[in-house]
C-alpha cells in the first residue's frame, strides 16, 4: 500500500487502488511475489513501470466485482413524477429517473465465499452507488438516494438497500462510512433510523419495522457506547452528548499518501493524533472543512476530537423521535417511553451545550477553547431539520433564519454555501455548496412553519460551475443530489414553474450530473421578475454543467416566495 501511494500510481491514488480485487486465492501469495520482486528495493527505487506490470499480473481491475444491475422495481413514469405540474421540470425528472438504471449495481456472489481475497463489504442485495469513481456504497449518501428512490415509487429498492445496511449492522455492530474492509474503524452520520421511517411512511409495512426495530437500537447502542463523551459547561453542570470519534489513529488507507504527507515535521504523538483526527473528519462525511481546523485553514491543524458537533447531535435526536414514534406503532410502549426520556433528557443537552443564546443559534462546541465556534456553516440548520427544539417556539426557528440570511448566505445563486470561509481549498467549504445540506435547510425551514421566514427566503440567482477543492474532482450522476432533487420536485410538484414567454412542453432540459457547485459573487435582485430569471435559466440549460443549482434556485424561490 505504500509503495502504491507513494508512487501515486494513479490519478486518483487516493480512492482508486485500495478497490482493486486481488487473482490469487491467498493473500500471502501475493505479499510473497512483492516482496520476491521487491523486497531489497526501498519505495523510492522500485520504477513505476514495474509495479503497473507487478498489478496487471495480480490484480483484477477496479470494479470488477461488480455486476450492473437494472432495479426491478424502476418505471419509467412513476406516479409521483407525473404529478408535477411544471412540464419541464417533469421532464427534468424523467430524466433523472433514467439515472437509477445506471447507478444500480449488485455485487458479484463469489465474493461472500472468498472475503478475505477482496476489500469489498459483502452485502446480498442491489443498491445505488454514489456515481462517478465511487464503486461500492457510502452510508449516509443511502439516505438522500432512498428519499429518490421514494419519489420515484422504487420502494423495493429502497428496501433492499435498508436490508443491506441492515445486513452489515447485524455483522459489525455498526454501518461503516462506506462498503470497504478499510473503513470498518469509522461510521458515517447515523441515517438508518431515517431510512426505516422515510420507507415506513411510504408503505405502512409493519412486518419490516418490526423486523428492523432490534437492528436500529443495535446501531443506536453503537453511538451510545462508542461515540458519546461528558462535556462540563460553564455553569457546571454536566451533558452526555456525540461527537466523531474513530479509534484509527494511523494514515487511512484509501488516502495514505494524503495523510503521511499531512503528518511531515511531526513528532510521533502528534502523528497518530492527526491521523485519529483526519479520520474522525471523514467520520463526519465532510472531508474536509475548515469546521474541523484549530486555525481555520490548515489540514494538518485538524482537531474533529475536540469539537462536539451540532449536526450529529441533531441526528441522534432526530434518531430517538423516530425511535419513540415506531416502537408506539408496534404496540412497544416500554421502548417508546425510553425513547420519549431519552429525547427529552437530550433536548436539554442539546438547548445547554450548543445553542447560543447571543447570535440565537445552534453552533458547534469546541472542549478546547470552551467556546461555539460561530462562523457560519449549514450544519446550525440541522436542528430545524431533525425538529430537536421545541416546535411551538417559533422564535427559536426566526432566529436561526435571520442569522443566515443577514450572513448572506441566500445571496449566492443556486443555494447555500458549505461555509463562508473564502481562504479554503478544502472540499466541504465556500465556493463548493452540496445537496444535501441544502435539503436540510430547506426543508428545516419549511418544517417551523414560520410563515415570516417563507415570505423572504429566496436564493435565485445567476448560474454556477461545477465545484473543486479538496481530496477528488467533481464526480458525475451523484445519486445523493439525484435523490434530493427528486425528493423536493415531488414534495412541491405543484408549486414551482419555469416556464416563461417562449417555452413550451417540448423544450427538455439536458440530463443532470454534477453533485456539487461553485457560485459567483451573491446575487442581488434587480428590475428583472423571477419570471424572467427562471425563463433565462431555462434558456441556459444547455451550457449549464451543474443541475444542483439550477433546481435549487428554482425550489427555494418558489417554495418561499
Amino acid at each position: 500500500l505504500k509503495t502504491m501511494h507513494t508512487n501515486a500510481l494513479f490519478a486518483y491514488t487516493s480512492k482508486h487502488l485500495p478497490v482493486i480485487t486481488r487473482k490469487l486465492g491467498y493473500s500471502d501469495d501475493t505479499l510473497n511475489a512483492f516482496n520476491d520482486r521487491f523486497g531489497e528495493l526501498s519505495v523510492e527505487e522500485i520504477q513505476k513501470e514495474d509495479l503497473t506490470e507487478f498489478l496487471d499480473d495480480y490484480f483484477l481491475p477496479p470494479g470488477s466485482e461488480m455486476i450492473p444491475c437494472t432495479p426491478s422495481d424502476w418505471v419509467p413514469y412513476p406516479r409521483k413524477i407525473m404529478q408535477i405540474t411544471d412540464p419541464i421540470l417533469r421532464h427534468w425528472a424523467l430524466d433523472l429517473n433514467e439515472i437509477w438504471k445506471s447507478l444500480c449495481k449488485r455485487i458479484d456472489p463469489k465474493i461472500e465465499k472468498y472475503e478475505s481475497r477482496y476489500s469489498l463489504i459483502y452485502v446480498p442485495h442491489e443498491f445505488i452507488m454514489p456515481g462517478g469513481r465511487f464503486r461500492e456504497f457510502y452510508y449516509w449518501d443511502s439516505y438522500w438516494i432512498a428519499k429518490g428512490l421514494i419519489a420515484s415509487d422504487m420502494l423495493n429498492t429502497t428496501k433492499l438497500m435498508i436490508m443491506n445496511l441492515a445486513h452489515i449492522v447485524e455483522k459489525y455492530g455498526f454501518i461503516p462510512n462506506g462498503g470497504r474492509i478499510y473503513y470498518l474503524q469509522r461510521s458515517q452520520p447515523p441515517f438508518l433510523t431515517g431510512m426505516v421511517y422515510e420507507y415506513f411512511e411510504s408503505t405502512q409495512d409493519r412486518d419490516f419495522l418490526k423486523q428492523m426495530l432490534p437492528i436500529l437500537e443495535k446501531e443506536f447502542d453503537f453511538w451510545q457506547t462508542q461515540r458519546t463523551v461528558n462535556v462540563t459547561m460553564k455553569d457546571r453542570r454536566q451533558y452526555t452528548v456525540y461527537q466523531y470519534r474513530t479509534p484509527s489513529n494511523v494514515p487511512r488507507p484509501e488516502s495514505y499518501r494524503e495523510d503521511t504527507i499531512s503528518a511531515r515535521g511531526k513528532d510521533r504523538e502528534s502523528r497518530h493524533k492527526l491521523w485519529q483526527d483526519l479520520a474522525s473528519a471523514a467520520e463526519s462525511g465532510w472531508d474536509f472543512s475548515t469546521r474541523w481546523l484549530s486555525d481555520g485553514k490548515t489540514l494538518s491543524q485538524v482537531e474533529t476530537t475536540r469539537i462536539l458537533p451540532v449536526d450529529l447531535n441533531a441526528f441522534m435526536c432526530w434518531n430517538m423521535n423516530i425511535m419513540e414514534y415506531l416502537y408506539g406503532l408496534v404496540g412497544d410502549l416500554q421502548n417508546a417511553v425510553r425513547f420519549r426520556d431519552y429525547r427529552s433528557t437530550f433536548r436539554d443537552a442539546m438547548n445547554n451545550v450548543f445553542y447560543n443564546k447571543t447570535l440565537g443559534a445552534w453552533f458547534d462546541y469546541n472542549m478546547r477553547t470552551r467556546s461555539h465556534n460561530t462562523e457560519f456553516y449549514p450544519s446550525i440548520a440541522a436542528p430545524l431539520f431533525t425538529g430537536c427544539y421545541h416546535l411551538l417556539n417559533q422564535q427559536l426557528s426566526e432566529r436561526v433564519f435571520q442569522l443566515m440570511n443577514n450572513s448572506g448566505v441566500f445571496l449566492y445563486p443556486g443555494g447555500v454555501p458549505t461555509s463562508l470561509n473564502r481562504n479554503s481549498e478544502e472540499q466541504w467549504d465556500f465556493p463548493n455548496g452540496f445537496s444535501p445540506l441544502n435539503h436540510m435547510i430547506i426543508e428545516g425551514l419549511r418544517k417551523s412553519e414560520n410563515a415570516q421566514m417563507q415570505d423572504q427566503y429566496n436564493v435565485i440567482g445567476h448560474y454556477a460551475r461545477p465545484g473543486a477543492g479538496g481530496e477528488y474532482e467533481v464526480q458525475d450522476g451523484f445519486g445523493w443530489t439525484n435523490g434530493v432533487v427528486l425528493d423536493l420536485l415531488t414534495t412541491y410538484n405543484d408549486r414551482m414553474s419555469v416556464l416563461g414567454p417562449g417555452l413550451d412542453d417540448k423544450y427538455s432540459p439536458f440530463r443532470p450530473q454534477t453533485d456539487f457547485y461553485f457560485r459567483d459573487e451573491p446575487y442581488h435582485s434587480d428590475s428583472r421578475s423571477s419570471r424572467s430569471a427562471l425563463n433565462g435559466a431555462s434558456q441556459q440549460l444547455n451550457d449549464l454543467r451543474s443541475f444542483t443549482v439550477f433546481v435549487l434556485s428554482i425550489l427555494v424561490a418558489s417554495i418561499f416566495l
